[in-house]
């Protein structure tokens, strides 16, 4: 029996693409750089804020530690102080969490957006949705590494067997895989393409919001 649902938030539950998008664009307008396409940022996203600034940097003439250094707090700064901008849950996620939480389900979205953006967005958009939210921390590896994701089931209660992991990229299948949890479900709406969950194994691979439900119960 499913006792838990852990998803991811950038691209599964929260359509965030054109907001990072735009504080990246902010970050390059800032150092004299050219812009990075929306279509670019999908693919330089997944891996937390450092990673993706180190990728755009790269992809825009390349970078010193003192270029890194401005440009990470510049990004940090602007993100942090406006989360909600340009921001919105895809169609049919807060009908589909209602759902599950209506089954006695319990929700944790575990993130690799630092934490003080993830909890903020989470209460907004998602208020009494959630049991439990976590985001990158200082100490914490980021996803795929399972430690976060194993902080999460003791805390909500729940073993690995008890719980389905949700994402939209090959990260979050391989973190599902890491924890072990019974099943992985990668969505299609997000940022990556189908291609990518199959070539990662996702167990599950879903078109619509309300498939989710409907495979947590067949379990």
């Amino acid at each position: 029996m499913i006792r838990a649902v852990i998803f991811d938030l950038d691209g599964t539950v929260l359509n965030t693409l054109t907001a990072i998008t735009y504080f990246v664009n902010e970050t390059m307008d800032f150092l004299g750089r050219e812009h990075v396409s929306e279509e670019r940022v999908k693919y330089l996203v997944g891996n937390g804020a450092k990673l993706l600034i180190e990728r755009a940097l790269a992809e825009t003439g390349g970078y010193d530690g003192e270029t890194f250094d401005r440009a990470y707090r510049f990004y940090n700064e602007k993100y942090n102080a406006s989360p909600r901008e340009k921001t919105a849950p895809y169609g049919g996620i807060p009908e589909m969490l209602a759902v599950l939480r209506e089954r006695g389900v319990k929700i944790g979205i575990l993130s690799n957006k630092p934490e003080s953006a993830v909890v903020p967005l989470c209460e907004y958009f998602f208020p009494g949705s959630t049991d439990l939210v976590m985001g990158g921390r200082s100490g914490v590896p980021l996803k795929p590494d399972p430690t976060a994701g194993k902080e999460m089931l003791r805390m909500l209660g729940v073993s690995a067997e008890e719980c389905v992991f949700v994402g939209d990229t090959a990260v979050d299948i391989r973190t599902g895989q890491a924890l072990g949890t019974a099943l992985t479900v990668g969505v299609l709406w997000g940022f990556r393409t189908e291609a990518e969950l199959i070539g990662a194994k996702a167990d599950r691979i879903v078109s619509d919001p309300m498939q989710i439900p409907a495979i947590v119960g067949s379990i």
